[in-house]
């Protein structure tokens, strides 16, 4: 992918399932699924969305012999079924592919999924998990609901994205985008919520709104922008010296790359009009991850605390019965031996989503109907050409495209 080979990506993926083994297959379906969605192939790309959210739930729901077989090794041994925020995501890629298919109707059946499960995710546990609302998915069941002239439905699903992302500010320090805002007030008028939205609105914040009824002579031009690389897994491990011998405890963390640009600029051209906007942070997904695994930490080092207390127990039982038959030099080095192997045996799950961007950014513009030249520019004065779009009064017409490698 780094060196622009679909036709490579596609085919090295063919060919490499076996080699991400049978516990990974959810891991294949959703690199599979991103590669097809990054090569313009979103019918395919489709398919492995949904293939790989069914397969999510069902190992959400797994049997609980695998999970206490586990206690006695490691994670590893289980098949992966992807973090909270990675299973959200598969809705959110599924909705953009059906978006690049036109297929809105079937896009904004996977923004409601999305919120859906992770209400379903966060009801099972005893403390909550930051990210239990997703702003992104929201705003875009708002576009595609305002697209289709539901306007009263699109202030509803702007206003729920207005409250997910006072969630995200405090949480990941992602501000409300002036996009939203001025969308919130601009579908308040045609649904009769003005009054409502104007107090919803920060005074500070410097709205400039087109007017409902211009906006519906106008085309509408949104960028998304998929930007870096997801943060990636690491092991971290530590021994605790007990009375009875050391303990190994395992678990993952993020190590995160920032990307270098995190700004751009969406810039339109056709022989009458020409304009640039700039784009606004809308996902960080780096942030998300990084405060999701911190959410369930908790439970990751008290299952392992508990794996490790188990191993020790087997280690003891172990050594005490050779020293009964063979002496104490023998116990000794059944042991030693043991805690060894037990150490070695302590893994932390470092498997994720390694083909997720990092970052989502939107640029949203309205512009007379016709033909436009679609570029971006990158904060380095990197300009990448994208395709030519038509549009006509009335019409939302999406482009996607990525600066992840």
């Amino acid at each position: 992918m780094a060196s622009k080979d679909c036709p490579g990506s596609i085919e090295l993926l063919k060919n490499s399932q076996q080699a991400y083994g049978s516990k990974a297959l959810l891991i294949h379906m959703l690199d599979s699924g991103m590669i097809h969605f990054q090569c313009d192939d979103p019918k395919e790309a489709t398919l492995f969305f949904q293939n790989a959210d069914h397969l999510a739930q069902d190992l959400w729901t797994k049997s609980f012999s695998k999970e206490a077989a586990s206690f006695v090794t490691n994670d590893f041994i289980l098949p992966y079924r992807g973090e909270d925020f990675e299973r959200a995501m598969i809705c959110l890629f599924s909705a953009f592919s059906y978006i690049k298919l036109g297929e809105f109707d079937e896009a904004m059946a996977d923004c409601r999924r999305l919120d859906i499960i992770l209400s379903e995710y966060n009801a099972q546990y005893e403390k909550k998990n930051v990210y239990k609302e997703d702003a992104l998915g929201r705003y875009i069941s708002g576009v595609l609901s305002e697209a289709d002239k539901e306007f009263s439905e699109a202030y509803i699903f702007y206003h729920d994205a207005l409250k997910a992302f006072k969630n995200y500010e405090e949480a990941y320090g992602t501000p409300t985008p002036n996009y939203l805002l001025e969308d919130l007030l601009r579908v308040s008028i045609p649904a009769d919520r003005k009054s409502e939205a104007m107090k919803l609105v920060p005074g500070e914040r410097n709205i400039g709104m087109i007017d409902h009824r211009t906006s519906r002579t106008l085309g509408k031009i949104i960028l998304v922008h998929l930007n870096g690389k997801a943060p990636v897994k690491i092991e971290n491990k530590f021994s605790v010296v007990t009375a009875t011998g050391p303990i190994s405890i395992a678990f993952p963390d993020y190590s995160v790359n920032p990307p270098a640009c995190r700004t751009s600029r969406m810039i339109l051209s056709s022989p009458a009009h020409s304009c640039e906007v700039e784009t606004e942070l809308f996902e960080d997904i780096n942030r998300i991850a990084v405060k999701d695994l911190e959410d369930r930490k908790f439970r990751i080092t008290a299952k392992a605390i508990a794996r490790a207390v188990a191993k020790q127990a087997v280690v003891q039982a172990s050594s005490k019965e050779m020293e009964k038959h063979y002496g104490a030099m023998a116990g000794l080095m059944a042991n030693i031996a043991g805690n060894v192997a037990a150490s070695a045996l302590e893994r932390a799950d470092t498997r994720s989503w390694r083909t997720l961007p990092g970052e989502i950014y939107i640029a949203r513009s309205f512009v007379p109907p016709g033909e436009y030249q679609i570029n971006i520019e990158l904060c380095d004065g990197y300009r990448k050409d994208l395709n030519k779009i038509s549009v006509k009064a009335g019409e939302t017409k999406f482009v996607f495209c990525d600066t992840m490698y």
